[in-house]
């Protein structure tokens, strides 16, 4: 989980879309609940980078609660039937194995959906502000055969099977925007050094050295606790509280970060050349994806007041 994070954070620098934590959350699912022969067929091409991996769970109507979910996975002559759409997935047409959530007789499941499976299409290709590396697309399931050996755990324990990864979604996407941040602040930082007002550097001025300082330490805090987040759940599997803790403070760092670093840049700041623009809508899209954070303090309150 560390290493994760490290990765997450420093591709993110570049373009948080490059992540792909669907990828890796997939992965994560397949170590915990595969069977050896799941293992053997998905999991090693995956982590080999053979094959890309993708995660389906957004509706029309389903974002952070699965209650509509109309995606369904119904019994059918021995087999399964997937039938839906899902909606806003990010690599679904460059992916290989999808992990799919749907509706099943007793709960839900989790399906691995290799591409090729009849009745799997793309209906639209969108075009987001942030996360631009990492396509977004509508999908849609007509009657796809899914054969038992495709349903990860047991077919009414799907939501565990995806819950159980969550954390490591979160902290991906907290790790991306750290990683975004302090590339805002370097080059912040660089700028006011370098930069003269008459007979004086930017960095010469009182307020906007409390500027730098204020930044510096929001910093230092988001990342003690993302590694205590990645610490945690890594040694003891389930800690919902704190990667949603570090989701939101990271972001929240984040988005002020870099609203400050773009401030003291100025005019350099706004040129598309300077990639602020970029970091401006990658942190934008990160307070979304995964889990607002609107969700991320319902989830913190829940688990401090205790209902």
């Amino acid at each position: 989980m560390p290493g994760f994070c490290l990765v997450s954070e420093e591709l993110a620098r570049a373009g948080a879309g490059m992540i792909h934590n669907g990828h890796f959350q997939l992965m994560e699912m397949l170590l915990e609940y595969a069977t050896p022969a799941q293992r053997e067929r998905f999991l090693a091409p995956l982590s080999q980078g053979t094959a890309i991996g993708a995660m389906a769970i957004t509706e029309t109507d389903v974002g952070s609660s699965f209650r509509g979910m109309q995606t369904r996975l119904e019994e059918a002559g021995g087999g399964w039937r997937l039938n839906g759409a899902k909606v806003f997935i990010n690599d679904a047409a460059e992916a290989d194995l999808l992990g799919v959530l749907a509706r099943s007789p007793g709960g839900f499941a989790l399906v691995i959906l290799e591409r090729e499976t009849p009745g799997f299409g793309i209906t639209g290709r969108l075009d987001p502000i942030g996360l631009r590396s990492s396509p977004i697309h509508n999908i849609a399931f007509q009657d796809c055969p899914i054969g038992s050996d495709r349903i990860l755990g047991p077919p009414d324990k799907g939501l565990a099977v995806f819950l159980s990864a969550f954390n490591f979604s979160r902290l991906g996407n907290a790790s991306a925007a750290l990683g975004i941040a302090e590339t805002a602040f370097a080059k912040a930082l660089a700028y006011c050094r370098q930069r003269r007002v008459g007979d004086h550097l930017v960095a010469d001025f009182q307020g906007l050295r409390w500027k730098l300082a204020d930044m510096s330490t929001r910093l230092a805090a988001a990342r003690l606790l993302r590694d205590h987040a990645a610490r945690a759940t890594q040694t003891r599997g389930k800690s919902g509280l704190l990667s949603s803790q570090a989701k939101l403070l990271c972001v929240e760092t984040a988005q002020a970060v870099v609203g400050e670093a773009l401030q003291l840049t100025g005019r350099y700041g706004c040129l598309r050349d300077s990639l602020f623009d970029l970091y401006l809508r990658d942190v934008k899209a990160l307070a979304i994806a995964g889990g607002t954070l609107e969700v991320m303090k319902n989830n913190i309150a829940r688990e401090v007041i205790g209902f």
